[in-house]
């Protein structure tokens, strides 16, 4: 489904109540709303009584059940969709029906207390009715890790698994085993589908299945449970003597990575497995899922074996019609109303997602693998139609931005402490003549003037979900590369404020880089693949693959060389005329980060293992490395190659010696830091991250900034 026919609602904390930001195709619009949250919540025993009573109860009675319902549907409808964002909502509505597409709402929520509301029974008896029967509702989770491809060459491998512990309810299995079965029948004789089950009911069954072949959708049937002591969600295996032996959701995401392939989708028919905890908004089972899988659909109320039944019997079919995941879930819940019309088990089935696209599977026809790497291509002589001039001979025909480039002096500027950017910062860059900051977040790519926090410019990237996951200015200073989540790194030309090319990638591009020369510009993918770039004909001169997604690309200062960081624990050196392997660096685990001294003489890594390495760029040997108390997301060398600067998950920057490692200063941010810079004049450093600032700090070896 096309994002722009998304209704994306964004939940936060605010003073004076929650703030509410809405992005549609009709336009954009925020306002802070006041929630009694405390209030809903304590309805919400009433409510699961309510639900699970009305799939046994007479019609008459169903609809006294249904108050509670509507209530609380009626009260979160009235509390977010008011005035001007209603006004948007029935226009998107409008305009996605005027082209025979359904609009999908998607919920950002970002306060845990919102979080474990129930969204689902949003209701407003003018505009329709319940919501979710509508639309397809998604509840979107914001992780800064990207996703793993989510389409899959046929077969598409589905791995089922029944756990009945004998002290629990029994559940009628064989009956979803057949419908399920039923449902992928078709697909199944075209081989494009395999249907498995894991041949037993313990944790270690299921990892030794997912070890033996992993798969692309897990599906679970048995007995789920919220912990409201460690407020975390559990499913419920059995041990070897039958008894209950469950398993909470952190540990059941671990279990799940095991899997090769890794499972894309997990669907959990089970109870509780989408009930959250009003202090932690990662706390049901399938938030937490979200950190290994795409996406993950769960039920928020207990559910009747009935309803479990019939849900996953029109889910199934949906997405064997090839129906996206989220208008297979609002199937499945169309086919509960449908069986019972005054049950309220519809509302049951929750949807969360961490990828814009919920295509996760193309059933339609067979894909060909792709191509074979490491590959070469001379560039051919030629210029492309949207290539960019560089070199000497074009330098004095070009006109310069007043934000932009050509030679300059570097001055000692007095820079603003901190710039509030309102959004999380994924990717930052200094200007070569140091008085531009380039941001990038979800959607926005913007310069600041960094002696006054002003943005003097701004871009959009489409789709409500793309992340700028780099942004690099070239080393004259009149370009500035983006890599994002809509597997496309583009090129502005500042003079022009205008996209001079575009360069399409199979997945998302998460790093990118100029050579001192600015002809070259360097990607890293979540397809696992480095690739270099001729600039003046856009055509693509070196692949280089890796062993999972590709964190970062740095050139050497001569360009001879290429360091890049991945997933696969490795960082590794590429000789860019050859694409030959000059050196191996090992991690503990994932590479994010990585950086050229400026003489050429050093590298630094650094990792989720907690440490950055330095080594010799002659041998490659280790020189010594530093330590943070939890993983490493940044690293950069000063611009005389004397300091170090490291960024960590949990707030910390620290500057080393370069020469001896030795501490000389710390600052803390609020939250994780994704990046870090050293100005050009190597008296400041830049650091930003999920507190939505950027700090710039004066270098002192004397203390804390």
């Amino acid at each position: 489904m096309a994002e722009e026919f998304d209704f994306v609602v964004q939940m936060s904390e605010a003073p004076g109540g929650y703030e509410i930001e809405v992005s549609s195709s009709a336009g954009e619009d925020r306002e802070v709303v006041s929630l009694s949250t405390d209030e809903l919540l304590s309805r919400m025993p009433a409510l699961q009584a309510a639900v699970l009573g009305s799939s046994v109860h007479s019609r008459g009675a169903g609809s006294e059940l249904e108050e509670p319902v509507l209530q609380i549907g009626d009260a979160l409808f009235d509390s977010v969709f008011r005035d001007s964002i209603k006004g948007l909502y029935i226009s998107s509505k409008q305009k996605a029906e005027e082209r025979d597409h359904v609009l999908r709402i998607v919920l950002r929520v970002r306060s845990p207390e919102l979080a474990a509301l129930p969204w689902e029974l949003l209701h407003d008896s003018k505009l329709g009715g319940y919501l979710c029967l509508n639309h397809p509702i998604v509840r979107y989770v914001d992780i800064l890790k990207p996703v793993a491809p989510l389409r899959v060459s046929p077969p598409l491998r589905v791995l089922g698994m029944i756990a009945l512990p004998g002290s629990l309810a029994s559940l009628d299995t064989e009956s979803e085993k057949e419908n399920l079965h039923a449902a992928l029948k078709p697909l199944i004789d075209e081989e494009m589908v395999q249907l498995e089950w894991v041949p037993g009911n313990t944790k270690s069954d299921l990892y030794s299945a997912l070890l033996r072949g992993g798969c692309h959708v897990l599906h679970f049937i048995g007995h789920g449970r919220f912990d409201e002591h460690r407020r975390q969600g559990t499913i419920i295996f059995v041990d070897e003597r039958g008894r209950e032996d469950p398993l909470h959701a952190e540990a059941l995401g671990s279990l799940i990575s095991v899997g090769q392939p890794r499972p894309r989708l997990v669907v959990l028919n089970s109870c509780q497995t989408g009930t959250s905890n009003a202090q932690d908004l990662f706390s049901s089972t399938a938030a937490q899922l979200e950190h290994t899988v795409p996406a993950v659909v769960a039920m928020q109320f207990a559910v009747t074996d009935m309803a479990a039944v019939l849900f996953s019997r029109a889910f199934y079919q949906a997405l064997a019609a090839n129906r996206p995941v989220d208008e297979a879930v609002r199937t499945g819940r169309i086919a509960l109303r449908v069986h019972k019309d005054d049950s309220l088990e519809c509302f049951t089935p929750v949807l969360y997602q961490r990828a814009g696209d919920a295509r996760l599977f193309d059933l339609t026809a067979r894909t060909s693998p792709p191509s074979p790497a490491p590959e070469m291509t001379e560039p051919p002589p030629e210029r492309g139609k949207h290539g960019v001039e560089t070199g000497p001979e074009t330098e004095p025909d070009r006109k310069r931005a007043e934000t932009g480039s050509g030679p300059g002096k570097v001055t000692d500027i007095p820079v603003l402490p901190v710039i509030g950017t309102d959004h999380w910062v994924v990717s930052m860059a200094v200007h070569p003549r140091g008085r531009l900051l380039a941001t990038g977040a979800r959607r926005l790519v913007r310069l600041w003037d960094a002696t006054t926090g002003q943005a003097e410019w701004e871009r959009r990237i489409p789709g409500w979900s793309t992340m700028a996951n780099a942004v690099c200015f070239s080393p004259d200073g009149g370009l500035l590369a983006v890599g994002s989540s809509d597997n496309t790194a583009r090129v502005w030309d500042l003079a022009t404020g205008q996209v001079s090319l575009e360069l399409a990638h199979r997945h998302f591009v998460n790093a990118v880089d100029f050579d001192a020369s600015t002809r070259r510009l360097a990607t890293g993918d979540s397809d696992s693949l480095a690739c270099l770039w001729d600039l003046r004909t856009g055509s693509k001169m070196l692949t280089l693959r890796h062993g999972r997604a590709v964190r970062d690309v740095r050139f050497s200062p001569d360009g001879t060389l290429l360091l890049t960081a991945s997933e696969d624990r490795h960082a590794y050196v590429w000789d860019t005329a050859t694409g030959e392997q000059r050196a191996r660096i090992p991690h503990e685990s994932y590479v994010l980060g990585a950086a050229f001294s400026p003489d050429g003489r050093r590298i630094a890594t650094c990792s989720e293992d907690r440490t950055a390495q330095i080594r010799d760029a002659r041998t490659w040997e280790p020189l010594f490395h530093v330590e943070h108390r939890s993983g490493l997301r940044a690293v950069a060398f000063s611009p005389d190659g004397a300091l170090i600067a490291t960024g960590s998950e949990d707030g910390a920057v620290h500057v080393w010696s370069a020469t001896t490692g030795e501490q000389v200063l710390h600052i803390k941010h609020k939250r994780s830091v994704n990046v870090v810079a050293f100005y050009p004049d190597g008296r400041h450093l830049a650091s930003g991250g999920e507190d939505k600032n950027v700090r710039s700090t004066r270098i002192s070896t004397h203390g804390a900034g």
